[in-house]
């Protein structure tokens, strides 16, 4: 059985990023498998960087002390399901301010003598990606990068030590219907 991380970031609780959340949450309990939620907005997080925080980096450390306790909480988990949006074919300011904040060297990461990162995740066997998006998932895969597969699973989360690595997106949100937006509901039970 996993121990879930929840990682949450959506400003709007009657999204549907707040309804996949709750779907996630909801399927978990059914389960029997408990879970920690990260949501960034309700927690406050601030993802700017000061240079105060920023001359520590390379120490490990940090002043946010909700940094240290979303770090416990990776190094915790067993696998991180991740719910955010795409925002201009890209993950939201306050997603990559936690990877930047959180995800701090000689804490998640090392480097080898040969400067190869090695992370220090290797407890994470699984990070699930669940996005929406307005434009097309194939237009996001295509035509604009693959950014979270490519970049933000590819590289920064097999970086840091994370085994498997999977991306869902509900595309063309803007487009859909109540229907679509319950299948892909369903469809979630089979993911988790």
């Amino acid at each position: 059985m996993f121990k879930n991380l929840i990682f949450y970031a959506h400003p709007y609780d009657k999204s549907f990023n707040h309804a996949i959340l709750e779907q996630v949450q909801d399927l978990l309990e059914k389960k029997g498998q408990t879970y920690e939620l990260i949501d960034l907005y309700e927690d406050g997080f601030n993802p700017v960087y000061t240079k105060e925080e920023l001359a520590l980096f390379n120490k490990g450390q940090a002043l946010d002390p909700l940094v240290l306790k979303y770090q416990e909480a990776l190094a915790s988990c067993d696998r991180l399901i991740m719910i955010f949006p795409i925002w201009w074919a890209d993950m939201p300011a306050i997603v990559k301010g936690f990877e930047d904040k959180v995800f701090l060297k000689n804490k998640i990461y090392e480097e080898s003598k040969t400067r190869q990162l090695v992370g220090r995740l290797t407890n994470i066997k699984e990070v699930l990606a669940i996005t929406t998006s307005a434009a097309p998932t194939f237009y996001l895969k295509y035509f604009c990068g693959d950014v979270v597969k490519k970049a933000m699973l590819g590289h920064t989360f097999k970086s840091i030590g994370a085994r498997q690595r999977r991306w869902l997106n509900f595309g063309n949100i803007s487009q859909s219907t109540a229907e679509k937006r319950q299948a892909f509901l369903e469809k979630l039970a089979e993911k988790i």
